[in-house]
């Protein structure tokens, strides 16, 4: 009797559960195509196709979807894939695409990184096809663009180039320019280590990314001009380039940096070697007028460097500033060479140590305006936190507004 009573528990479970997907795809099945092809818009492709077993009303329903989202790693071979993306890209070809991203690197990898002229040929067909398909967003993995005669990219609004190789500096400039709606660039990884001067020209980008190599190991002496007189947001995490070149830089309010300016323990900041002043004083006016600040303890071991060459710009609309301290020494020796704290609405996150309490003195001592100071303290022991909590309270704040938060 028992075993049949737990039997029978089992079994309404599983009626329940099968109840409640049939309940789910039921409400699903409510919605009208075209919104349920938004939704199937955010999953990988292999996925959406499996959805064609689900009913006779969900089999071809894939098909119309407007996107593609699709490596070679999810076939068994390379014809089946230029297969399936042909026949993909034929299926309501008069429609518009709003994302198109394409994963080369599994078949770059079985090829030992070898391109050949029937790989650069489906490529270039795929893209002049979601071109005229008005794609909004592409996304590109592991494929070369060899010299364009033209590029024309009428509708993109979103490109991300993820270990893209170009010709030469020239064909990345064209594609560039031949997106005249872009509005979010990001490059990534290896994407356009072959290009020595990367310039990246617009009027209508909001958003640059560029995350590059953290190898000490490399000597690359990379140019990445930025002319963008609309853009907003910049991260640049990329360790090996050498020069930084940011024109119109008015409309910027946010940006995140971790960069070396290709300076390393073997390859020190040289005071006498005046194009990388030059250069390090150029960048620093050009972001002078961001609002919010992300910067890494590289970063400001390069900034502090030029520091004693040179004064520092003032950062007067800065109102928000997160930056990791490797050791704030070399922060407190900025104090007589930037009046860059006077200007701040700030928030700083730091892993105090108990015997450094210089660099806070200089925030609450100097800051007019200061409305918040949030410290980390992670590396006390025993009596340490409290001993050191009595000496913060006895520092003055010239803020009369000022809250000190600790974590």
């Amino acid at each position: 009797m028992a075993e049949d009573a737990e039997s029978d528990a089992e079994s309404r479970v599983r009626a329940k559960r099968s109840d409640d997907r049939r309940g789910h795809l039921d409400r699903l099945s409510k919605l009208p195509d075209s919104l349920l092809c938004q939704v199937l818009l955010n999953l990988p492709t292999k996925d959406v196709v499996k959805t064609s077993v689900l009913s006779s009303r969900w089999e071809n329903l894939w098909r119309s979807v407007p996107g593609l989202d699709l490596g070679y790693g999810d076939f068994p071979e390379y014809n089946a894939f230029v297969s399936f993306v042909d026949s993909f890209l034929g299926f309501n070809s008069e429609s518009c695409l709003q994302n198109f991203k394409l994963n080369y690197q599994y078949l770059r990898r079985k090829y030992e990184w070898n391109w050949t002229e029937l790989d650069n040929a489906n490529v270039t067909w795929w893209i002049n096809t979601v071109i005229k398909r008005k794609v909004e967003h592409l996304h590109l993995s592991d494929v070369i663009f060899i010299n364009p005669k033209s590029v024309s990219l009428p509708s993109v609004k979103v490109m991300y180039l993820d270990m893209v190789k170009f010709a030469n500096d020239w064909a990345f400039e064209m594609l560039i320019s031949g997106c005249p709606v872009l509005e979010s660039l990001t490059i990534e990884r290896s994407a356009c280590d072959n290009v020595d001067y990367l310039r990246v020209c617009s009027l209508s980008l909001l958003s640059f990314t560029l995350v590059g190599h953290c190898n000490e190991d490399m000597n690359k002496e990379q140019v990445v001009a930025i002319d963008a007189h609309k853009l907003e947001y910049l991260k640049l995490y990329c360790h090996e380039t050498a020069s930084f070149i940011i024109n119109n830089p008015a409309s910027l309010v946010k940006m995140a940096i971790d960069i070396r300016f290709n300076l390393s323990f073997e390859k020190r900041f040289d005071p006498n070697d005046l194009p990388k002043r030059n250069m390090i004083r150029n960048f620093l006016i050009g972001i002078s007028n961001v609002k919010e600040m992300d910067i890494s303890s590289y970063t400001l071991e390069a900034i502090c460097n030029y520091s004693r060459c040179e004064r520092l710009p003032l950062f007067r609309n800065l109102s928000s500033l997160h930056a990791d301290f490797d050791d704030c020494r070399d922060l407190v020796n900025l104090q007589g060479r930037s009046q860059l704290v006077f200007y701040l609405n700030l928030i700083v996150t730091y892993r105090l140590l108990a015997t450094e309490l210089k660099l806070m003195s200089y925030f609450l001592e100097n800051s007019t305006i200061l409305k918040k100071l949030t410290l980390r303290l992670g590396s006390f022991r025993g009596n340490e936190e409290s001993a050191f909590l009595k000496k913060l309270l006895t520092i003055p704040r010239l803020s009369s507004s000022c809250q000190v938060v600790i974590l």
